[in-house]
């Protein structure tokens, strides 16, 4: 954060012009990509406009681009590297497992030592099953829900995301809102998906618990499972649920016989070990959990009750058997990283420190928002940052949509500039290798980058 600002130069400058200047290696390499890749990448959530930025290296909290930028992380991978990139114990562990074994595609001790070690912290994922993505954890468990109850019909809540299944797909990235603010109809977010889709998606209200408990009770009797994030992470805003919604929608379920599953892939051990029943105070059936149990290796897993893991995948079952399988689920190299993740997590304050940095985060935020009197929302919780300018408070994703939504990409576009790697795709997370000097330079950033924009405002 060394840049003297001229005024004139700033004034004639957007964040969108500060960001072109500072990456043209990044510009060159994605140009290049374009010609083998579509958009230049190996996936939706890599992409953001005009190019992303091609990394090169990454330490602790720090990454290096390809045009030699560092920047304060706040990405992370979208999630797992909790502990910070390259942290040695986990380093050391991928390269003694990678030494002796990588793949045999069969059954491993460090596999169900591992399910004992998280089972030991989240004792609601009773059985489990590892997964190598979040979207095949979410995937298995709405099987599993359809099996045992015989039900079709699901229930998400807008906004909510839970991966890449066609299912899932649905009133997730979507700008259009169909229906009432508290009866909102599905709707389809890509091409390629089945119209039939959506008479297969109850679409529930977020943060509103009475309107959402009255929907389930509607439809309880079709409905298979209802699934939610505990904290509605990308395209829900990164806003928290609610204690009373969930305390709502698990007695509606319960009344139903619907079963409950909580997304927790990108929450899994972020916020805190104990898992979502910890800080929520509800108990679901099922669970997803992925990110950072694999310490930024492939890895997820899906857990509950006993008797409902056992009815589709277990060897008593029969007609309610679901297929679960993969070439690289439980990979040693994934479970070997995840152990040292736990190793890390159980004997040093790494959470505090993230939840500590994130806090402080959304708060100096705020204060440079108010300063330079800006009407922008933070929201997240412990080491979870979002922002949305154009709104005093965003709780949902309707709210989300009627933010300006212009202001808030260009704003973190130029954050990236600035050199804080916070892409206008995803909320910003914090890690344990975050630490106050990392936090005063986002709060840096984000002044200099609302003073680009102020100047910028004053020369048009």
């Amino acid at each position: 954060m060394n840049e003297t600002i001229d005024a004139n130069r700033i004034g004639q400058s957007a964040p969108e012009t500060a960001y072109l200047e500072r990456t043209p290696v990044s510009h060159a390499l994605w140009e290049s990509a374009r010609r083998v890749l579509p958009r230049g990448v190996s996936g939706a959530a890599k992409f953001f406009a005009p190019y992303p930025p091609f990394i090169r290296e990454a330490s602790g909290c720090r990454v290096v681009d390809a045009d030699g930028n560092e920047y304060v992380d706040l990405l992370m991978g979208a999630g797992p590297m909790l502990l910070g990139h390259g942290h040695p114990r986990v380093v050391e562990a991928i390269r003694e497992q990678a030494a002796s074994m990588t793949n045999p595609m069969m059954p491993t001790e460090l596999t169900h030592k591992y399910a004992l070690r998280l089972r030991q912290h989240m004792p609601y994922l009773e059985r489990l099953r590892f997964t190598n993505t979040g979207s095949e954890a979410t995937r298995t468990a709405v099987r599993i829900a359809r099996a045992v109850t015989g039900r079709t019909l699901i229930a998400k809540f807008e906004g909510g995301f839970h991966g890449s299944d066609d299912l899932f797909l649905i009133s997730t990235h979507s700008h259009e809102m169909r229906g009432p603010d508290d009866q909102p109809l599905p709707v389809l977010d890509y091409a390629g998906l089945s119209a039939r889709l959506v008479d297969e998606v109850l679409v529930l209200p977020y943060n509103n618990p009475d309107a959402a408990a009255a929907l389930i009770d509607q439809r309880g009797d079709e409905l298979a499972a209802l699934i939610m994030e505990p904290v509605a992470f990308s395209s829900g805003g990164g806003i928290p649920a609610s204690p009373e919604l969930a305390h709502a929608v698990r007695a509606a379920t319960m009344r139903n016989g619907t079963v409950l599953i909580f997304d927790e892939v990108v929450c899994a051990l972020r916020m805190g070990l104990a898992g979502a029943p910890a800080y929520l105070g509800v108990t679901p059936d099922l669970s997803a959990i992925g990110k950072a149990i694999g310490g930024g290796l492939p890895l997820a897993a899906v857990g509950g009750r006993a008797d409902l893991m056992e009815a589709a995948l277990g060897l008593e079952s029969a007609e309610r058997t679901i297929f679960q399988s993969g070439t690289f689920t439980e990979n040693p190299l994934s479970i070997a990283a995840g152990h040292a993740v736990l190793d890390v997590l159980e004997s040093e304050p790494v959470l505090e420190r993230a939840d500590a940095a994130g806090e402080a985060i959304r708060i100096g935020l705020a204060a440079e928002f108010a300063a330079h009197e800006v009407e922008a929302a933070v929201t997240g919780c412990r080491s979870v940052i979002q922002v949305h300018f154009g709104a005093t408070s965003v709780t949902n994703r309707r709210e989300l949509l009627r933010s300006d939504l212009d202001t808030t990409r260009t704003f973190l576009l130029g954050m990236v500039a600035a050199g804080v790697l916070w892409p206008p795709v995803h909320p910003a997370v914090t890690s344990g290798a975050h630490r106050e000097p990392d936090v005063q330079e986002v709060i840096a950033a984000a002044r200099l980058v609302l003073e680009r924009m102020r100047l910028k405002e004053a020369y048009e």
